[in-house]
């Protein structure tokens, strides 16, 4: 008699098990499919173009992206990185200063303006950006690994947010000659 109960408590619990293996497994398919309806091809194409150096087409697109859906950060911060590698320095702060509006926690953002400034000289506000980015996330602060940096070809070890913050501010303890 005890052997039966055994049998069928297993029986039940494989049912169980099953159960809810199925439901997890479906549930995994619905968030994929409602999910791959969500990603914005202009965006995908946007970073493509922004990797192989079409900012002006990676610009095209990422404003495409964002009229589609004008809560996508990433497009409009995406926006503004390609102005920056265009040399259109003030659009790209305007369209930082558009993101960090509606989210000033935006870590791209706070990232890549902080360069933006470095980049045009701003050192004291590429500082301040810096700072906010790292309270943030501390991993803008972490090095990228040796495999993507392989997979990338990229030679030179990148210097970190945290190493490049730190430059900037004991190079503005020195004397301007000294600089």
């Amino acid at each position: 008699e005890s052997n039966l109960v055994v049998r069928s408590n297993y029986k039940i619990f494989k049912i169980i098990a099953f159960s809810l293996g199925g439901l997890v497994v479906l549930w995994l398919i619905y968030d994929f499919i409602k999910s791959f309806k969500k990603i914005d091809k202009n965006y995908v194409n946007a970073n493509t173009s922004f990797l192989k150096k079409d900012y002006k087409g990676a610009l095209n697109l990422y404003k495409i992206a964002s009229e589609l859906d004008p809560e996508n950060l990433y497009a409009i911060e995406g926006q503004a990185r390609s102005l920056m590698r265009m040399k259109k320095y003030k659009e790209s702060e305007e369209t930082f200063k558009l993101v960090l509006e509606k989210n000033n926690e935006f870590v791209p953002a706070l990232t890549n303006i902080a360069i933006l400034y470095d980049t045009i000289g701003e050192y004291n506000r590429a500082i301040i950006y810096y700072r906010k980015a790292l309270i943030q996330d501390k991993r803008v602060s972490k090095r990228m690994s040796w495999l993507k940096r392989f997979i990338k070809n990229i030679q030179l070890k990148p210097s970190t947010i945290q190493e490049r913050l730190f430059y900037l501010e004991e190079q503005l303890k020195l004397d301007i000659g000294k600089r």
